[in-house]
């Protein structure tokens, strides 16, 4: 897991994209705040000779609920995240294949609700454009 972390890293900071860390999975994602870190090129470095996942995993029963990816909608449009790369078996897989399909209603539903402000509005709608051009 934590050469498939690294490569993904390094990779997307190689062609210019901002990268984070979502620590604990589908769960930090709704929870938010520190679990959502930037990463870099040294944050990286020594992973390789790591066991397990340094930024870890973990279930999140709230993610199966309309509600739970919602709130991780949120807090992606709170980072400016517009992009994710999961990695992970058939749950992992069918979980983020189920949040891109509610993409675009997410992100309407945070508009409508004035959430997180009045501010990120446009940029929630920018956001939605790939999905709505790709429809």
């Amino acid at each position: 897991m934590n050469a498939a972390v690294r490569a993904v890293v390094r990779m997307g900071l190689y062609v210019g994209a901002k990268v984070y860390f979502i620590h604990e999975g589908y769960q930090g994602m709704v929870d938010g705040g520190e679990n959502i870190e930037e990463a870099s090129w040294e944050s990286v470095s020594s992973m390789l000779q790591v066991g397990g996942t340094v930024i870890g995993s973990a279930r999140c029963k709230e993610f199966r609920s309309h509600e739970g990816r919602l709130k991780a909608a949120h807090n992606l449009v709170l980072q400016g995240i517009t992009n994710l790369c999961v990695i992970g078996g058939d749950g992992s897989l069918t979980g983020a294949n189920l949040f891109r399909e509610e993409w675009s209603g997410l992100l309407t539903e945070l508009v409508d609700q004035g959430s997180p402000d009045s501010a990120v509005s446009p940029v929630l709608l920018f956001l939605d454009e790939p999905a709505r051009l790709s429809h």
